[in-house]
């Protein structure tokens, strides 16, 4: 399953669905009914899509009606939908293993759910599925381990196993534990973009490359005097006469404060950002005066030089996804395959 939630993680969930399903990939994998119908709309009708998120009972027709399927989230969301549904819908049962979000928390509610789809024949059960809270944590396995053992003694209770599709294994647990079975489906969702944790590299039995870069522009290079502010709140403050660049891109474009530590590559150096990060542009300090249109690369590679996300991340203390996820629709998206651009989207012109 290529799961491609959230945009693709930001990188574009059209576009990195049609290349996964292309490459093999036999399910997708979303997290909201909207994410689900909008895939659906520019794919084939046949590629199974799994909503790994909450989907109100209400909305079951509609997901029946798109071959789209559900997950069912607990016992109360098994009963509401027998209560209420009038055609027959696909879902996969959560098993909570030690997540504590969704899924079922005890035998006894796998259980109760067993007999109340028994009853009812418009409850079809095509999957059983847990989800790893620590499948990236090589120190300390041993919460790892408990939900995988939980997760087998969950599967001894459900009747008619092998007429489902089972499923544990996010992209850590897939990568990083490969002596493991992992039943008959694994769930890759930030291995499509890359190594999923930089530091782990060394354990993936292939070579993942990084996937994605994020340039600009400098708009505005000018020089400043001694004792000049920059800014909204004049948080910055120049201490000698100093080249200052205006770059286009800022916090509605997904680039928030708690980027503003990292560094930015021009002319293939490293160069802080400085001042605070507006809406919709930021500032950089210069070593020297450089051409307007010189291009500024936040995530990438520049001469010898190459900030990658984890980089970011670690400076900003939040998961690399979070980097990535939210970047804004505002930023055009351009696709590379073979060294050629093979599409590009942009919001502006889609609207």
């Amino acid at each position: 399953m290529a799961v491609v939630k959230a945009n693709a993680y930001g990188y574009g969930m059209v576009e990195i669905a049609r290349a996964a399903v292309s490459a093999g990939a036999t399910w997708l994998g979303v997290a909201t009914l909207d994410e689900a119908l909008a895939v659906r709309a520019r794919l084939s009708q046949n590629i199974p899509i799994l909503v790994l998120g909450y989907v109100a009972p209400e909305y079951l027709s509609v997901a029946s009606r798109y071959n789209i399927t559900v997950t069912g989230v607990s016992v109360e969301w098994i009963q509401e939908a027998a209560r209420i549904v009038q055609q027959p819908f696909n879902f996969h049962l959560k098993i909570d293993t030690g997540l504590n979000r969704l899924g079922c928390k005890t035998i006894d509610e796998v259980r109760t759910v067993m007999t109340i789809i028994s009853l009812n024949p418009n409850l079809n059960c095509t999957g059983i599925f847990t989800h790893f809270a620590t499948s990236e944590d090589m120190q300390n396995k041993s919460y790892f381990h408990r939900q995988l053992a939980s997760f087998y003694d969950f599967l001894d209770v459900i009747p008619n196993r092998t007429d489902k599709i089972i499923h544990c294994a996010n992209s850590g647990a897939t990568l990083y534990h490969p002596e493991k079975p992992f039943f008959d489906m694994v769930r890759l969702g930030k291995a499509l973009m890359g190594p999923p944790n930089e530091a782990l590299k060394y354990l993936i039995p292939f070579e993942l490359q990084h996937t994605f870069s994020l340039h600009s522009i400098l708009d505005v290079v000018k020089q400043l005097d001694a004792n000049e502010k920059i800014g909204y709140g004049g948080e910055y403050m120049t201490t000698e006469k100093q080249w200052i660049g205006t770059v286009p891109i800022g916090y509605a474009d997904g680039w928030h404060q708690q980027f503003k530590t990292s560094y930015v590559l021009v002319g293939g150096k490293r160069v802080p950002i400085v001042g605070r990060i507006s809406m919709d542009q930021l500032t950089v300090a210069l070593p020297q005066e450089y051409p307007v249109g010189t291009r500024v690369t936040f995530i990438g590679r520049q001469g010898n030089e190459t900030i990658i996300a984890d980089e970011i991340a670690q400076k900003a203390n939040q998961p690399r996804s979070e980097v990535f996820s939210s970047l804004s629709n505002r930023l055009p998206r351009v696709y590379i395959q073979d060294g050629s651009v093979i599409s590009i989207r942009n919001l502006i012109l889609e609207s």
